[in-house]
């Protein structure tokens, strides 16, 4: 799962490279900066992101995931700061939509 997680995420950041002053470094792996003080998203751009990430999560696998809140958008302790913080955030989000879809049915 997290490989497929990685590569959704990757797209949905790389669609954001042309709207930005200089596109997100994802050769740094997990610690490459995202939305942070050194990051290239600003929050029209992470916004977009996530809202691409929900609708592409849904197709891949079926659950409604809301990625953010007002609390996950501030840029201190936010799970945006780099790729890693991100992809680890989105994993357990959908794991959670899963378990709860098993949990109900």
């Amino acid at each position: 799962m997290k490989k497929q997680l990685s590569n959704i995420l990757i797209e949905a950041i790389k669609t954001q490279d042309p709207f930005l002053d200089n596109p997100v470094d994802l050769s740094l792996g997990r610690d490459a900066e995202l939305y942070s003080d050194s990051g290239q998203l600003d929050s029209l751009s992470l916004v977009t992101i996530i809202a691409d990430l929900e609708q592409q999560l849904y197709k891949s696998y079926g659950v409604k995931v809301r990625l953010a809140n007002e609390r996950d958008l501030s840029i201190e302790n936010s799970p945006f700061n780099t790729f890693g913080r991100m992809l680890d955030f989105i994993e357990e989000r959908v794991r959670e939509e899963i378990q709860n879809r098993v949990v109900s049915t």
